[in-house]
């Protein structure tokens, strides 16, 4: 099968026909004033993302009991109509036997070949965090409880060691040594859903975290103006941190003045999309607790404004960012591909196209108001959409 594919390539500035035959590509060369099988002379080619915090999509959830190996692969397949050749499943904060079930669901799917090549392992957020309203956000207060390698080392054992990253709160009795604990065992500490101090998020920097998950949110909705735990984060270079893009989780004053906190090099950008997201507006169930999807996007904890997850695709999210704040469409782009495999200390190649490479791009353009409408997607040389 043979494809014209025309576009800008992130990075430049005129458009280019990218040829592609038998999933390779052949030659990129100048636009041509002909008929293109994908695209346009405005739409925008980019490399294929990384999601690293996804908790279900479509209607299917990774947090129900009914899980399957076959949903995950449903979920792979989903993500990847939408540009998203790698994730990472995140389970959240939940009874032990069922955390092990997760793992083993998951560690199962990586059976199937085209889920071992989107997914590297498993993020488990929580249960290790804060017990405390606000910073525990939408996780089972009922599960959260303290550290335990012993614990974990169960976790890790279901998930057949593919456990790539986890999320705590550095404050908890025994978090130092738990953390200590992970980054020998291999597994990037991520801190979230915490309410600790700058004295705390520094020794757990210094005991090996390297990454804040959705910084910005998972605290406090009312802290003090100074000391809380936002601002020790944003200022610790060692320390990477995921943004959801999605701008309700975070107004797009706030998220450009944090992205220029940690530099576009420190930036990972993520969906952290839920089960409900490409679902129609409506009241559904999450992490045992109803949510509501509401028009404009935001899903909340029914009859309240705290958020549960997002229902924004990673591509619309980096787009957003590229809009609101500094970064530029090839900096977001790094954002949410080579840079979150680079912390996490995988080797993933997330190019731009070049003759004799295998076609690995998504193709887009934008509706007037800054909506994404993909043209195609091309993964691993196969055409997806």
């Amino acid at each position: 099968m043979k494809y014209v594919v025309r576009g800008v390539v992130v990075g430049r500035k005129t458009p280019s026909d990218i040829i592609v035959e038998n999933g390779k590509v052949v030659s990129v060369r100048s636009a041509g004033k002909g008929q293109a099988d994908v695209g346009s002379r405005t739409a925008v080619i980019g490399p294929t993302l990384f999601d690293i915090q996804v908790n279900g999509v479509g209607g299917v959830s990774l947090q129900t009991a009914t899980v399957r190996p076959e949903d995950v692969r449903t979920i792979t397949d989903t993500l990847a109509n939408w540009g998203i050749s790698h994730w990472i499943p995140t389970l959240v904060t939940s009874a032990l036997k069922d955390m092990e079930r997760g793992c083993r669901v998951i560690a199962a799917a990586l059976q199937d070949k085209t889920v071992a090549r989107a997914v590297p392992g498993i993020h488990l957020e929580g249960p290790y965090i804060s017990p405390e309203d606000g910073p525990r956000g939408a996780h089972p207060k009922h599960h959260v409880r303290k550290p335990s390698l012993r614990e974990f080392d169960r976790l890790l054992k279901a998930a057949d060691g593919k456990v790539i990253y986890t999320t705590v709160a550095p404050e908890l009795e025994g978090t130092i040594p738990y953390i200590k604990g992970l980054v020998k065992r291999g597994v990037v500490v991520s801190l979230g859903h915490h309410n600790a101090t700058e004295a705390q998020i520094r020794k757990a920097v210094d005991a090996g975290a390297r990454l804040c998950t959705h910084l910005g949110n998972g605290l406090s909705s009312r802290i003090p103006r100074h000391v809380n735990p936002l601002w020790p984060q944003l200022a610790e270079d060692r320390l990477a941190a995921s943004f959801i893009p999605d701008l309700h989780h975070l107004p797009p004053n706030v998220l450009k003045t944090f992205v220029r906190a940690k530099g576009p090099e420190k930036v990972i950008l993520i969906s952290d999309c839920v089960h409900v997201a490409l679902l129609k507006p409506g009241r559904y169930e999450l992490f045992e607790s109803p949510v509501e999807l509401k028009a404009s996007g935001r899903v909340c904890l029914s009859g309240t404004d705290y958020l549960a997850g997002s229902a924004v695709m990673l591509l619309q999210g980096l787009v957003n960012a590229a809009r609101v704040t500094d970064l530029t469409l090839e900096q977001a782009f790094a954002s949410a591909t080579t840079i979150p495999a680079k912390v996490l200390g995988l080797n993933r190649r997330f190019a731009l196209p070049r003759p004799s490479r295998k076609a690995d791009f998504v193709i887009f353009d934008l509706t007037p108001s800054s909506q994404v409408r993909i043209h195609g997607v091309f993964i691993r040389g196969t055409r997806i959409r």
